[in-house]
């Protein structure tokens, strides 16, 4: 069903409820509400014509039987109501109608006549308004009822009306967003919708455009990682077959240096594999963890051991500073020695000879939580600001002319990212172009 035709329907629905009530809320306060308060209003009248002779009698009801209540319509003409007083004790005090009065002490209205808190009669008649007053109650009621037809005629057409403009209004931005949904279901992922509000339609509109922004990134990458695969196969392969080649043509013994080649590109293809395996678990949420409450201080002290020599050639001074109790995160100690070792290599590659890295363990807090807390700072040639929102992705160089044995297959700082964050921690950079790069691993304290 159309949008449009569904809310349309639900508000007319709702439009002739509320008609419903209009009308009969109208009808009962005019023939119910009035008409109860003119009984009132007559009541009180005729019965105060009576308090009136009372005292004007000395209290009494002494010459009563001759009291002439007159039709105010024509005051010439008696008034054609039947009425009795009766005193407190029951006797008949004025009668005036052509019945019997028993039968209007039983059947008729009645009031009590009270003077000072003290009750001095008691007034039975069959209708408490004169005939003028009654005409006048007539006149209004009948023209009442006769509104209250014409209250849900003119109610209904407002209604209409105001259900066709909700309608639009409501609709209007989904009839905006209609077509960018198709779009993008139809593979268009660069299209946005403008956000015009700042209610629900416009969080929806948000929330389409981020889906559309996420699915369009997510496809990007999914081309330059199918692209990018292809280029780091694309090499190791050629040597191999080239190789292959040339051993074929040769028609003799295979020496082993003639192998080597092909092994170290064997080795670098089998680690390529396992590391885009191990990316893939992680983004996955699916990487085997074996949490332990673990000491960062011999962890890292092991990875500068196997980097020193490297360090050394080098001239780069590697500063460590610990704090004095320990600090222990609960971690899995064979993914984290992964994340430090790719980034103090990464430290190394880009630290001129003479440059320092630094180590720092420190302890932090997030949102009440606390965690220990890694930086490793480098003196090396620093990151362009453009350049740092990219530096996590997969296959990303900073230096794109540099090749894949020198500056690496650009995957390292990836599975640091995916295994920090599978542990539920933090890792960030900040950096300058010639004055170093500094990455902060946040990992929970165990």
């Amino acid at each position: 069903m159309n949008v449009r035709w569904c809310i349309g329907d639900k508000l007319i629905g709702a439009m002739a409820i509320l008609v419903l009530f209009v009308t009969v809320g109208y009808y009962g306060a005019t023939q119910g509400y009035l008409k109860n308060r003119f009984e009132d209003y007559f009541k009180a009248k005729t019965t105060e014509w009576f308090e009136i002779y009372y005292k004007e009698h000395n209290n009494s009801w002494e010459g009563i039987k001759e009291m002439k209540i007159s039709d105010e319509l024509v005051q010439r003409n008696l008034d054609q109501r039947e009425i009795a007083l009766l005193s407190p004790d029951g006797n008949i005090l004025f009668f005036r109608g052509p019945d019997d009065p028993g039968s209007l002490i039983q059947q008729g209205k009645r009031n009590a006549v009270t003077i000072n808190g003290t009750t001095v009669g008691t007034i039975y008649i069959d209708r408490w308004e004169s005939t003028e007053d009654y005409l006048l109650k007539k006149y209004i009621l009948d023209s009442m009822r006769t509104s209250s037809f014409r209250v849900p005629i003119l109610t209904g057409i407002v209604a209409l009306l105001l259900g066709v403009w909700l309608t639009r209004k409501l609709t209007q931005p989904l009839n905006r967003l209609i077509p960018a949904i198709q779009k993008i279901a139809a593979g268009e992922l660069h299209i946005r919708v403008p956000v015009t509000t700042r209610d629900e339609f416009g969080k929806v509109t948000e929330a389409l455009n981020h889906m559309a922004q996420q699915l369009f990134r997510t496809e990007e990458a999914r081309k330059h990682l199918t692209a990018d695969v292809a280029h780091e196969l694309r090499t190791p392969l050629s040597i191999i077959q080239c190789h292959m080649e040339m051993i074929q043509e040769g028609g003799r013994d295979i020496p082993p240096e003639t192998l080597l080649p092909m092994q170290d590109e064997v080795i670098r293809l089998s680690k390529l594999v396992d590391d885009l395996h191990q990316l893939t678990l992680a983004e996955a949420g699916k990487l085997q963890l074996d949490r332990s409450p673990t000491d960062l201080v011999p962890l890292l002290d092991r990875i500068i051991d196997m980097l020193k020599p490297e360090a050394e050639e080098r001239h780069i001074d590697i500063v460590r500073s610990y704090p004095a109790q320990t600090l222990n995160a609960f971690v899995d100690p064979n993914r984290i020695t992964q994340v430090f070792y790719n980034l103090l290599t990464n430290a190394m590659r880009y630290t001129s000879s003479g440059g320092r890295i630094s180590i720092r363990i420190t302890e932090s807090s997030h949102d009440e939580s606390h965690f220990t807390s890694v930086s490793i700072a480098d003196t090396g040639v620093g990151i362009a600001a453009e350049q740092l929102p990219f530096l996590f992705d997969r296959f990303y160089r900073v230096e794109e002319s540099r090749s894949r044995h020198t500056g690496g297959m650009g995957l390292g700082l990836a599975i640091a990212k995916e295994f920090v964050e599978a542990h539920r921690g933090f890792i960030s950079v900040q950096s300058e172009v010639g004055r170093g790069t500094r990455f902060t691993v946040d990992l929970p304290c165990a």
